[in-house]
């Protein structure tokens, strides 16, 4: 920090950007007000500095830097100064901002957001031409295309991926939005791969559906960097209609190392259903936690089956207990349905009869029609008033929206 400080007063402007970066990201009141202080002065250089200061005081306004909550108006203030000096940044930002893409609902003005897009696009901004093209379309579509053709001269390639789907949304052209498609797929979009996928396997714009050259594309997109390539093409090779279910093993990994978590979710299936030539219960048990972990209620139910059983997993009633009401109160049925049977069977819970009817109701509810059978059997075993136990429990949990946690 005093070397930063001593460079800074000799006039070096790069130490005290970095002064001021290092002080907020150490944190506290003190550092932050010295760091508010020193962009300041450097915003102050307005032909030194040509916005940056500003964009940071704007960027530390946004998020709170400078004080408890984020700051709309002073992120708009610096951003609007920082880019009436020229700083395309800024004006990116600015755009967002007024986009509603950093909150701020209530502050939304698209039109104002267009204009900061047309001056970075004006600078030569590619990015900026694609956004200014793709709002446009629909009211000045000759200025629209023109900045769309400007932004693929500058390898923007998304710009294709805007037309295409202008014509498939708007102009509802599967010919000329295939054609565009293809065209930013060639280009290396990894969208546009998607979009041309789809087409084969839907067997549109004249094309007859072909999961061979869908599966190609898709992998162009896994490999171009878009994981939901790698997610569909896992689906078509492991549903049949692919070659090779080793193939689809492959990609299903790659989605769910991306941490997708119901790709990890069936990634811990395909481990359990022996498909891959040995049923691997561990790995199984493994892809379950980590899609339990992102909160994944399959996945939860899943884990917790496997601590039901013992498989894979130690036996553990308690654990399979907690998991299955994690699961149930996020409302997934088949959880609510289990919970429902533990508390029937007095399994890592006390009996409790009225309990499970309720469950085992509110299971139905959700969707999982298997549940029904089991209301009749614990109907049955219900002690006079019990019934109306039952009742009231359930009543109370559908007006809370979840069931109480299991004691």
């Amino acid at each position: 920090l005093l070397s930063y400080r001593q460079a800074g007063e000799a006039g070096n402007t790069e130490a005290s950007y970095r002064l001021a970066r290092l002080l907020v990201e150490m944190g506290g009141a003190d550092r932050q007000k010295e760091a508010q202080s020193v962009l300041e002065t450097l915003a102050q250089d307005k032909e030194a500095d040509l916005g940056k200061a500003s964009y940071y005081l704007g960027e530390g306004s946004l998020k709170g830097w400078f004080g408890e909550t984020p700051n709309f108006n002073q992120t708009k203030t610096w951003w609007e100064k920082s880019s009436a000096q020229g700083n395309v940044t800024s004006m990116i930002g600015l755009a967002r901002l007024l986009e509603g893409e950093f909150g701020f609902p209530e502050k939304r003005d698209p039109a104002a957001a267009l204009s900061q897009y047309l001056n970075a696009a004006r600078q030569g901004y590619g990015p900026a031409m694609t956004r200014a093209g793709a709002r446009l379309l629909k009211d000045d579509e000759e200025q629209a295309r023109e900045w769309l053709k400007q932004a693929i001269k500058k390898k923007q390639f998304e710009a294709y991926l805007v037309l295409g789907d202008f014509a498939e949304y708007v102009t509802k052209s599967d010919q000329v939005a295939f054609a565009e498609y293809l065209k930013g797929a060639e280009s290396g979009n990894g969208p546009c791969m998607l979009r041309v996928a789809s087409f084969f396997m839907e067997g549109r714009a004249g094309k007859k559906k072909s999961a061979q050259d869908a599966i190609g594309w898709l992998k162009k997109a896994g490999a171009a960097g878009e994981v939901l390539g790698h997610v569909q093409a896992a689906k078509i090779l492991l549903s049949g209609e692919g070659l090779s279910i080793v193939d689809g093993y492959n990609h299903l990994v790659v989605a769910a190392e991306s941490g997708l978590v119901d790709m990890q979710n069936e990634l811990g299936l395909l481990y359990l259903s022996g498909r891959l030539g040995v049923r691997d219960a561990a790995a199984a048990a493994s892809w379950f936690r980590r899609s339990a972990q992102g909160k994944y209620p399959a996945g939860v139910f899943n884990l917790a089956a496997l601590h039901e059983q013992g498989v894979g997993v130690p036996q553990n009633f308690d654990q399979a207990g907690r998991l299955y009401t994690l699961a149930a109160n996020t409302g997934h049925a088949q959880s609510t349905t289990a919970l429902g049977r533990f508390h029937a069977e007095g399994r890592g819970t006390k009996q409790d009869l009225p309990r499970a009817w309720a469950l085992f109701s509110l299971a139905v509810e959700r969707g999982d029609q298997a549940a029904q059978k089991f209301i009749e059997q614990v109907a049955e075993n219900l002690a006079e008033g019990e019934l109306k136990k039952a009742g009231d429990i359930l009543r109370e949990w559908k007006q809370d929206l979840v069931p109480a946690e299991q004691e």
